[in-house]
């Protein structure tokens, strides 16, 4: 599934080529995704403009002209395509919406496992809407600080990776990148959440930080379905320390440790028991 660095290039990549431009054509190929596309989505998006393209958590949100929303989730398998529309178009099979911008391009979603959705809401609601509303605060803001987390920990028996995969508390921190962060911080993915000190979240919202901007400047990790929206792949993950690194001796020079798989709240999760305490 993208995490947040996949879903903020897409973001970007989106920005880059359609802010500014009018929605010329519209054509649904289909609607039953996670959520229902709404019938008369053609009818309220064509010939609006993009005035601004941003990300909550895992949405990617276009905005329009018309006081319109455009919620965007990725969901296991989707991805964005734009390319040039007089280029030699690539088919995707499971392409279930196409938009034709007046700058001569053409947006594709694609999602062959439909667990993506495609959403309209009032811009002036969208804080409201139900798969916003709840949301925690973004990792990368200055809201997620050591006192936040560590507040957050208290009396939490929950081990620490499930605690910072939790959307409630943190947004956008999946798998890979709370096992990348973790290595970082020299925290065991198993350990109970509430024994961590406030220097051990000081280390660990630093990592995470730290983990999340490199891979947002790399392009997101490509190992399954993410690309950018041009189809150039992300290099996140030529520099994975732990994650799928099962067996493989750890990465720090002065570790002849062998990384480890374990298997916490069904996801596996990668450490090394000499660096990670």
């Amino acid at each position: 599934m993208p995490e947040l660095p996949e879903v903020e290039t897409v973001s970007q990549g989106i920005k880059s080529k359609l802010l500014n431009q009018k929605i010329i054509n519209v054509v649904v190929k289909r609607r039953d995704l996670r959520f229902r596309m709404d019938p008369n989505l053609e009818k309220k998006i064509t010939n609006t403009k993009i005035i601004s393209v941003d990300r909550r958590a895992k949405y990617i949100l276009i905005h329009l002209d018309n006081n319109l929303t455009v919620i965007i989730h990725l969901g296991m398998s989707g991805r964005v395509s734009i390319e040039d529309l007089n280029s030699n178009e690539i088919e995707f099979k499971h392409t279930h919406l196409q938009i034709i911008t007046n700058n001569k391009k053409k947006f594709k979603f694609i999602d062959p496992r439909r667990f993506g959705s495609i959403l309209l809401c009032d811009s002036k609601k969208l804080n409201n809407h139900k798969l916003i509303k709840n949301l925690a605060p973004e990792p990368l803001s200055k809201l997620f600080t050591k006192n936040y987390l560590f507040d957050r920990l208290k009396g939490r028996k929950a081990d620490i990776k499930s605690i910072i995969m939790n959307q409630s508390i943190v947004v956008g921190v999946g798998n890979i990148y709370a096992s990348e962060s973790l290595f970082t911080a020299q925290i065991r993915p198993s350990r109970q959440a509430r024994f961590l000190s406030l220097v051990d979240c000081d280390m660990l919202v630093k990592s995470i930080k730290k983990v999340l901007k490199r891979s947002i400047k790399l392009g997101g990790s490509s190992i399954n379905d993410h690309s950018l929206v041009d189809g150039n792949l992300g290099f996140f993950q030529r520099e994975f320390q732990v994650y799928g690194k099962e067996g493989e001796f750890c990465s720090k020079k002065t570790c002849q440790s062998k990384i480890l798989r374990i298997v916490i709240a069904q996801r596996s999760s990668f450490y090394c028991k000499k660096c990670q305490k």
